[in-house]
C-alpha cells in the first residue's frame, strides 16, 4: 500500500474562458506563492504574461484528449479539490498512483454558450460550447467550500482579490460560503439556457411542462414548468398548492396567483390582498371577514374579476361576501368547512389552498427570457429597513403611525413601479401603479380613494422609489397624508425633506428601496 505524499503549498487552479483581469488575479495569487495550474488558452495566457504555470497534463500525468474535450475529468484534479481537510488529505491507494495533492482555489467561466445562440450558431458549434468540465469543476469546488474557495464568474473578481489582501491569501470561510451559494445559482441557470435550446430545437415545450390553455392573449402558446412529485399526484401538489374547485388555471391565472401569495406572505399578521393585473388594488389587516372588508375598500371596482388572497383561514362569512362578487381565484392556507362548501357553488372560481413551502427552493427569485436572452435576479426578502429607517422631517411617528407606514410599505413593494400606497394602520385606502411619472401614480392613488369618498386626513403613504421632486409630497400632504415613507436616494433629497419640514409632515427614507419593474 502506498501512502500518497502531500504537497503543503497552496495551488490554484485556472480554467477561464474569459481572460479580463486574469493578470491581476495571477500577480496577487503569485505574490502569495500559489502554485498556478491551468490549461489550453488559459495556460498560454499565463506564459505570456510571465507566470509560471504548471499544465493540467503534467498534475494528471495524462495528455489532454479529444482536441481538449477531456483535460480536468481527472482523479488528480477532482481528488485535490474534493480531498478532507489539510490535516488529514492523505489517502493508501494499491497500487500506487499519480500523487494527489490539494487544490485550495478554483476560478473557472463557462464557455459562452448563451453568445453562441445569440449569433446563431448551428447544431455542432452549440454543442461545443456546451461546458462539461467547467461545470463540475465549480460544482465540485463548491461542494467542498469549507476548504475550497470557488470564483464562477469575473464579477466575483474584485471581491476575491479584497479577501486574498485581507486575509493573507486565504479567503473567508463566510466569503467561500456565498461563492459556493453563487456557482449553483450559475450552473443552474446554465443548465436551464442549454435545456432550453435542446427543447427549442426539438420545437415542442419540455416533456414535463403543463400545456396551458393559452398565454397572455388566445393567439399565444403557453406552458407551465413544475418540479416532479410522487407518481399519481396533481402537478400542482409539488409546490404545495391544491385546487379545490373551479376551472383550470391560465396563465394570466398563474401569474396573478403568484403576485397575491407572494404579497400576503410578507405579513405575519392576518390579512387579505386583492390582486388586479399583478397589482394590489386593496389590501386589509384583521380577521377574515373584517380583513376582507377593508381589502375592498379603496378599489372595489379594479377588484371585479380580481384574484383574493389571505394568509389566514376563511370563514364562512368572508365565504358569503366572496359569493356574491365576480372573482377569478380565492386562494388561502385553509377554508372552514362551510367555507369550501359556500365557494363550490361558484363553479367557475378557482379555490386552492396553499403549503409554506410554495416559494421554497433553490430556484426562488426572478427568471425573464426574451427569446436568447434570459435574465435571473434572487428574491426580494425582508424589510430590514423598517428597523433602521431615518426620520429626516417631522416628528418621530408613533407606535400606531409606525404600524400604518410598515403596512404601506410591504403593500407598495408589491406594485409596478412607479409604485404609491396610501392607507392607515388597518387598509389601503388609495393606490397608484405603473406610471411613467411618480406624481402621476400619487393623484391617481388619492382619486381612487376620492371616488370611494374615503377620507385620507391623517393617512400614511408609501413610495417604492425616491421622490424626483417635492411635487410628489407636496400633493400627497395636501390630500391629507400626515406621514410619508421612501427609499430615498434622490440629488434632491435635502429639498424634498425641506419641504415636507415646511408642510409639516413626517418623512421617513430607509435606504432601502423595492423596485417592482
Amino acid at each position: 500500500m502506498a501512502k500518497i505524499p502531500v504537497n503543503r503549498r497552496r495551488r490554484a487552479l485556472l480554467s477561464v474562458t474569459d481572460k479580463s483581469q486574469l493578470e491581476d488575479i495571477a500577480s496577487l495569487l503569485h505574490s502569495f506563492d500559489y502554485e498556478l495550474i491551468a490549461s489550453g488558452g488559459t495556460a498560454r495566457f499565463l506564459r505570456e504574461h510571465r507566470f509560471p504555470v504548471t499544465d493540467v497534463s503534467e498534475v494528471t500525468g495524462f495528455p489532454e484528449i479529444f482536441g481538449g474535450r477531456v483535460k480536468t475529468l481527472h482523479p488528480a484534479i477532482h481528488g485535490g479539490i474534493l480531498g478532507p481537510s489539510l490535516d488529514d488529505f492523505t489517502d493508501v491507494v494499491d497500487p500506487p498512483i499519480t500523487p494527489i495533492a490539494p487544490i485550495d482555489l478554483v476560478i473557472v467561466n463557462l464557455y459562452r454558450f448563451a453568445a453562441a445562440q445569440a449569433r446563431g450558431a448551428d447544431e455542432s458549434e452549440a454543442i461545443e460550447q456546451i461546458d462539461i468540465g467547467g461545470p463540475t469543476l465549480l460544482r465540485s469546488a463548491a461542494k467542498n467550500f469549507r476548504r475550497v474557495t470557488v470564483i464562477s464568474g469575473i464579477d466575483q473578481y474584485e471581491e476575491l482579490l479584497h479577501e486574498l489582501r485581507f486575509n493573507n491569501g486565504d479567503p473567508s470561510l463566510e466569503f467561500r460560503h456565498r461563492m459556493a451559494a453563487a456557482v449553483f445559482r450559475r450552473t443552474a441557470r446554465y443548465d436551464e439556457a442549454i435545456a432550453g435550446w435542446f427543447e427549442t430545437e426539438l420545437g415542442q415545450p419540455p416533456a414535463d411542462a403543463i400545456v396551458l390553455r393559452y398565454g397572455e392573449n388566445p393567439h399565444q402558446s403557453a406552458s407551465m414548468l413544475l418540479p416532479a412529485g410522487p407518481a399519481n399526484t396533481p402537478a400542482l401538489a409539488a409546490v404545495g398548492l391544491t385546487q379545490h374547485g373551479g376551472k383550470e388555471l391560465s396563465y394570466n391565472n398563474i401569474v396573478d396567483l403568484v403576485a397575491a401569495l407572494k404579497l400576503v406572505l410578507d405579513f405575519t399578521e392576518p390579512c387579505c390582498a386583492v390582486i388586479k393585473h399583478t397589482n394590489p388594488c386593496g389590501f386589509g389587516l384583521g380577521d377574515a371577514d373584517t380583513t376582507l372588508r377593508r381589502a375592498l375598500l379603496c378599489d372595489p371596482v379594479s377588484a371585479f374579476g380580481g384574484v383574493f388572497a389571505f394568509n389566514q383561514e376563511v370563514s364562512v362569512e368572508a365565504a358569503d361576501i366572496l359569493a356574491k362578487r365576480f372573482l377569478e381565484i380565492v386562494v388561502a392556507p385553509a377554508f372552514s368547512a362551510a367555507a369550501l362548501a359556500r365557494l363550490a357553488k361558484k363553479r367557475n372560481v378557482r379555490v386552492l389552498t396553499f403549503e409554506p413551502k410554495l416559494f421554497a427552493g433553490a430556484t426562488r427569485g426572478k427568471t425573464r427570457a426574451y427569446g436568447q436572452i434570459v435574465l435571473h435576479q434572487d428574491e426580494d426578502d425582508g424589510f430590514p429597513e423598517l428597523e433602521t429607517w431615518n426620520v429626516v422631517a417631522g416628528d418621530e411617528p408613533d407606535a400606531a403611525t409606525s404600524q400604518a407606514l410598515a403596512m404601506v410599505w410591504k403593500v407598495c413593494k408589491h406594485g409596478k413601479s412607479n409604485a404609491i400606497v396610501m392607507g392607515d394602520e388597518q387598509a389601503t385606502l388609495g393606490v397608484g401603479f405603473g406610471q411613467m411619472s411618480r406624481v402621476d401614480s400619487v393623484k391617481i392613488a388619492i382619486a381612487k380613494a376620492g371616488e370611494q369618498e374615503l377620507d385620507l386626513a391623517g393617512c400614511v403613504a408609501a413610495s417604492d422609489g425616491f421622490f424626483p421632486f417635492p411635487d410628489g409630497i407636496q400633493t400627497l400632504a395636501a390630500a391629507g397624508a400626515k406621514a410619508v415613507i421612501a427609499p430615498g436616494g434622490s440629488i434632491r433629497d435635502d429639498e424634498v425633506a425641506a419641504a415636507a419640514r415646511e408642510l409639516g409632515i413626517t418623512l421617513v427614507l430607509t435606504g432601502r428601496r423595492h423596485f417592482n419593474h
